[in-house]
């Protein structure tokens, strides 16, 4: 009798269990390069000199498990973790902590409920810096791409990846608007909110505290055979503390592309951002030190040469800084080359080739931090140069 419980107990648990699935995937990312940023308008002593090095650039663990609750409605949970191969610790190339790799879920964590037509996803996730077909060049391709960092830069954007968050995601049943989102989360005290200072606004405030402190936003992508069109729209506002300015930021960037074959593409992105700042409680937001905006554009480009090899080319340009008290920022633009080729070695494998550039006017530091890629910030001025030969695996 007892043999036939348990075989009964083992058999149920077994049919349970094979309602839902658990996956382990991830991308292993590495290159050998050379990384130099020199130039800077404070002389030589001020320069980043070249030095060659084994960085890793983006890679990560994924566990998601999902379950198949009936009549189409799925449940689940999705967790990416960063990895740094090159060191096997939590500190990027220039030896400090990149947040992406500190924790599990340090990329993206989040529980999901939906069906073909849309899901809510909450928790930790990728927001303003994912461009899907507009620019697949990125760290899936060359492991890092002067364009996303250029539109990153500047007087920056709340956040690209973020806590907290309550996003709505459409899917395949929306046919060309798959993909589209929106999302608003709230600021607490990690990750990206762990610059504000102490007592902040959002979800950790103490008591007699402001709690609105919250962002929010949406990305509008569209895709009908050739053509393919993204807006990405993010505001956000943390509210006066007496330990420091805060700020209302808004930004928003369009970008559009021809597939003039299936794998290749053409596409130009445009961006727009504005910092306003508050200085203290009873002021209304004002013209302060802090108050700026950027804006600039980029071009992109993917060519299928056949046989397993593609080319890519990338040029962006930032205009120079506007808005502040003192007017214009002169000598703040800054232009920035990307140029790569990937041999793919099979579905999953592939090797690349690539040259990043980006050239500072007097006043201005773009950097290629994405992925704690910079093997240290270079100064105001100085020009970043990355010559790197690297390999990416999917698995």
């Amino acid at each position: 009798m007892k043999k036939t419980l348990v075989a009964i107990a083992a058999l149920t648990a077994a049919s349970a269990f094979a309602q839902s699935s658990v996956t382990l995937a991830g991308r292993a990312s590495m290159d050998v390069s050379t990384f130099a940023a020199t130039g800077a308008t404070a002389g030589a002593a001020a320069d980043l000199k070249s030095r060659t090095r084994v960085a890793d650039s983006g890679s990560r663990i994924i566990i998601s498990a999902n379950e198949d609750l009936g009549g189409g409605l799925r449940a689940g949970v999705y967790c990416e973790t960063g990895m740094n191969i090159d060191n096997g610790s939590y500190t990027g190339q220039a030896g400090t902590v990149n947040g992406n790799t500190s924790e599990f879920c340090s990329r993206e964590g989040r529980m999901f409920l939906g069906n073909q037509t849309a899901e809510i996803r909450l928790g930790r996730q990728n927001v303003w810096w994912t461009q899907g077909a507009i620019n697949p060049t990125g760290s899936a391709l060359l492991g890092s791409d002067s364009l996303t960092n250029m539109f990153n830069g500047g007087v920056g954007v709340y956040g690209v990846r973020l806590e907290n968050q309550i996003k709505v995601v459409a899917n395949g049943a929306t046919g060309a608007f798959a993909g589209s989102e929106i999302y608003t989360g709230y600021m607490g005290v990690s990750g990206a909110q762990a610059s504000l200072p102490a007592g902040g606004t959002g979800e950790a405030v103490g008591a007699n505290a402001d709690a609105k402190g919250k962002y929010s936003g949406l990305k509008l992508n569209y895709a009908m055979g050739p053509m393919v069109f993204m807006l990405d729209q993010q505001s956000s506002e943390n509210n006066y503390v007496t330990s420091g300015s805060q700020f209302k930021r808004d930004a928003t960037k369009i970008g559009a592309g021809y597939k003039y074959n299936p794998t290749s593409i053409v596409s130009i992105q445009t961006w727009n951002k504005k910092r306003t700042d508050q200085t203290n409680a009873a002021a209304a937001y004002s013209s302060t030190a802090g108050n700026a905006k950027d804006s600039g554009y980029g071009i992109n480009l993917n060519h299928d040469l056949s046989g397993g090899w593609m080319a890519h080319a990338q040029y962006s340009k930032a205009d120079k800084i506007k808005g502040t008290t003192t007017g214009d920022v002169a000598n703040s633009g800054a232009t920035a080359y990307t140029l790569g080729a990937t041999k793919s070695l099979s579905k999953r494998t592939h090797m690349y080739g690539a040259y990043h550039m980006i050239k500072n006017q007097s006043a201005a530091a773009y950097q290629m931090n994405g992925g704690s890629y910079n093997s240290g910030t270079g100064a105001a001025g100085a020009d970043t140069k990355i010559i790197a030969l690297g390999m990416i695996h999917n698995f």
